[in-house]
């Protein structure tokens, strides 16, 4: 079963607590504080995976957890860390992170996806994502010693893991992508192209899902095909199988449009082709940037050699590059093939979708910064969080440390380059201030 949408739910293990111990051995008078760290929580990873191509194995889990770190013990001995989890996806996949209710209300979103973040998109093998941190261990009492209070009991408890409801959503990643109504012959090209033995039946939406072929030319690169499932008249607005499989086409290099040729009148052929090209460019005008081909199949029929020669003069008005196969025989299909092939060396890769970007660095902990809305920011920065998380915003001189902490970082100086004012809000460890 082809699945391309689905919500997880993960959790990162918790931080082991630091402990309280005394050394006590014979003959050893005072031996102080030794209690041990706790160890950190496993992290959880997501990673592109080429190998998969649907969102399937997530109908049968959509919970994961990453393993809690150990307490510590006495002798200054530390907890054993959480074992990390790598959940992996498909190439292709986009990651949502679902927003906070009151949240998604505060930014006034109404969209099937408005309440969900733009994570990452994970659009290449074996690209990995930290999507969920551990819990850093709690210190144990050792850590505590001075020469103030050379027995302190005192031990810190670990930090809870980040916890999250993701939105998983997979575009299909082809260089070709096969674009026409039901039995234009999308299939039976597709498994003559290339070793996918795609279903082909004489009946309307005999492919439920996308399937992707790779093409292999002598001493050229391979492309990859994706045949779409089947566009009807109003599928930009849920008729047929509606936008579900429209969305796969965005992630085309190249789109090859086929419509077929035995058909008894001119002017159907003609509203066909217009229709696919109305449905594509009403689910998204910037689809016409893309290199369109026309291609009418199956001249191999008696109907559609003599539509042939009459829809030719037609697809040349068109200014777009065309050819007329029969996918069943084989005709022309080599032409068109390597026709696509030269094409795709002269046409760049697909664009990443708007990944985050990390702008600085302070030691080895990443510092980005997100603006949710015209005047709320939204700082990352892991180090920065943990101090924030356990201060009391509200007491001043916890404010005069983080302010500290600002001018250490210059936070001031990036905020302002992205362009922030006095009065704005700023979003750390899901605390906000007002800037100024």
């Amino acid at each position: 079963m082809f699945i391309d949408e689905v919500l997880v739910f993960i959790k990162a293990g918790d931080g082991g607590d630091g402990i309280i111990s005394f050394r006590r051995e014979k003959f050893i008078a005072r031996g102080g504080p030794d209690g041990g760290h706790g160890g950190d929580g496993g992290s959880i990873y997501i990673e592109a995976d080429e190998n998969l191509d649907t969102l399937q194995d997530f109908t049968n889990q959509r919970h994961y957890r990453s393993e809690n770190g150990k307490a510590g013990s006495g002798g200054n001995r530390s907890g054993k860390r959480g074992s990390d989890l790598i959940i992996r996806v498909p190439a292709g996949t986009m990651i949502f992170e679902q927003m906070p209710e009151a949240e998604g209300e505060l930014l006034g979103f109404d969209h099937k996806l408005s309440s969900h973040r733009f994570v990452c998109d994970l659009d290449k093998h074996l690209e990995r994502i930290l999507i969920a941190k551990g819990g850093r261990g709690g210190k144990g009492n050792a850590s505590f010693a001075h020469s103030l209070n050379q027995a302190p009991r005192l031990a810190e408890k670990g930090e809870k893991g980040e916890e999250k409801t993701l939105f998983l959503e997979l575009k299909v990643l082809a260089d070709v992508g096969l674009v026409g109504f039901p039995n234009a012959g999308k299939s039976t090209l597709l498994g003559k192209i290339s070793r996918t033995d795609p279903k082909i039946g004489a009946y309307p939406f005999t492919t439920l899902a996308p399937q992707l072929g790779k093409h292999f030319i002598p001493y050229k690169k391979p492309f990859t095909v994706a045949d779409i499932p089947g566009i009807i008249e109003g599928a930009s607005k849920g008729k047929g199988l509606g936008i579900q499989f429209l969305k796969h086409i965005e992630r085309c290099r190249m789109l090859l449009f086929m419509v077929d040729l035995d058909q008894s009148s001119l002017e159907h052929i003609k509203n066909q082709l217009q229709i696919l090209f109305e449905e594509v460019l009403f689910y998204n005008q910037q689809l016409k940037d893309k290199k369109w081909i026309i291609c009418g199949n199956k001249i191999d029929t008696p109907m559609g050699r003599a539509m042939q020669d009459s829809i030719q003069s037609y697809f040349h008005s068109l200014s777009l590059p065309y050819f007329f196969i029969s996918a069943q025989r084989g005709d022309s299909i080599k032409e068109l093939m390597n026709f696509c092939s030269e094409q795709l060396e002269l046409i760049p890769q697909i664009p990443i979708e708007n990944k985050q970007m990390v702008l600085y660095t302070l030691k080895d902990q990443k510092i980005s910064i997100q603006r949710i809305e015209e005047h709320l920011f939204k700082v990352e920065c892991s180090d920065l969080e943990r101090i924030i998380s356990a201060s009391d915003i509200h007491h001043p001189g916890s404010l005069r440390y983080i302010s500290r902490m600002f001018k250490k970082i210059e936070l001031e100086k990036i905020l302002k380059k992205h362009g922030i004012k006095e009065g704005d809000m700023v979003e750390i460890a899901g605390k906000r201030m007002v800037w100024s």
